[in-house]
């Protein structure tokens, strides 16, 4: 599972109307309530106790992940054991990505408690309740679906009003340009560059025969194929289907191996055979055409700017994974296997 998931995951419940008051009852706020085993700290995350409802939903959507289109019966076998440590890396790395909001936060002198954010934070909740007519057991039963409860959703709604704060409090510090004439500059300059792609998957190939096929594209490629055409005819990357323009990307925006590809290649160069997540990706570099800068300002110019912060929060991010990742001993009473138990 990659980490996009845990970036974007307020958006399962995004779509926010009116933010008018809820007023809820004894019964519903009982219902919200995380039992004293979801409270309890198992982890520690740069001096961020992590509860054990927050180390279940990333830990159980792991494992959702690792079993998908296998056996539930993976765990058992010669590589087990070692499936299930990748399991508990990809769990830290997750902590420590989410944490780092919390601590530059800090930094910047933004607290998870100012009084800005838990209200900007109880309006976004009852703006969620109302979606759900108040029916607070219908609401549950949907972020259990997705191994949530009402605190961990509120965990996140309450990250992204933090990351909203930094990013205004970064621009205030002159950190990130904002004004029209300098990211005018920016996007013309060396800090986006723009790229196709033929991207080739494994659907309905093994790994190995994807990888093959996608060598043999690049040896295409460079015997004089149009890497037009075969982005067209070959390629799966539905964005890049019909679309002359392709990608403008700054730093900080896209899979890491995909933007260092793409800013070490010289104009009318071509990578060779990159693995990302999405699979395997020959790029080619182009030109930038000023029109669609102009015509785009305003996208190319956010998604800059969302990069910039992007960059300081990962940096945030290897800095606590440095620091460890310390187990608390409440950790044993939780593997997870028996997770869902603690509902």
């Amino acid at each position: 599972m990659s980490k996009t998931l845990f970036r974007v995951l307020c958006a399962l419940l995004s779509v926010l109307l009116l933010l008018s008051c809820v007023s809820c009852g004894k019964k519903g706020e009982k219902l919200l309530e995380s039992s004293k085993a979801e409270k309890t700290p198992v982890m520690r995350v740069g001096g961020f106790d992590v509860p054990m409802e927050l180390y279940r939903y990333i830990a159980l959507n792991y494992k959702r992940d690792f079993e998908s289109g296998q056996s539930p019966d993976i765990w058992l076998g010669d590589g087990g054991a070692a499936l299930l440590e990748d399991l508990h890396g990809s769990v830290s790395d997750t902590l420590a990505y989410l944490y780092a909001t919390v601590s530059l936060a800090d930094e910047y002198g933004i607290r998870a408690d100012d009084p800005f954010v838990t209200d900007t934070v109880e309006r976004q909740m009852k703006a969620v309740y109302e979606e759900y007519d108040n029916d607070y057991e219908a609401y549950l039963e949907y972020l259990r679906s997705y191994h949530m409860n009402d605190s961990v959703y509120r965990f996140f709604v309450r990250n992204d009003v933090l990351a909203e704060e930094l990013i205004v409090e970064m621009e205030k510090r002159g950190e990130i340009a904002t004004d029209d004439a300098s990211l005018k500059k920016i996007l013309a300059g060396d800090e986006v560059v723009r790229v196709k792609q033929i991207l080739v998957t494994a659907d309905g190939m093994t790994e190995e025969e994807a990888e093959a096929k996608a060598m043999s594209l690049l040896d295409r490629v460079r015997s004089g194929e149009d890497f037009d055409t075969l982005v067209q005819k070959e390629g799966r990357d539905l964005f890049m289907f019909n679309n002359p323009d392709g990608y403008y990307i700054s730093r900080g925006t896209y899979h890491r191996e995909f933007e260092d590809a793409a800013f070490s290649l010289a104009v009318d160069e071509t990578s060779g055979v990159i693995r990302t997540d999405a699979g395997w990706s020959i790029l080619r570099r182009y030109e930038k055409d000023q029109r669609y800068l102009d015509e785009h300002f305003d996208d190319l110019a956010d998604e800059y700017i969302a990069g910039q912060y992007n960059i300081r929060l990962e940096a945030r991010e290897q800095a606590l994974l440095a620091e460890g990742i310390e187990k608390l001993p409440a950790l044993d009473d939780y593997p997870v296997f028996n997770l869902e138990a603690t509902y």
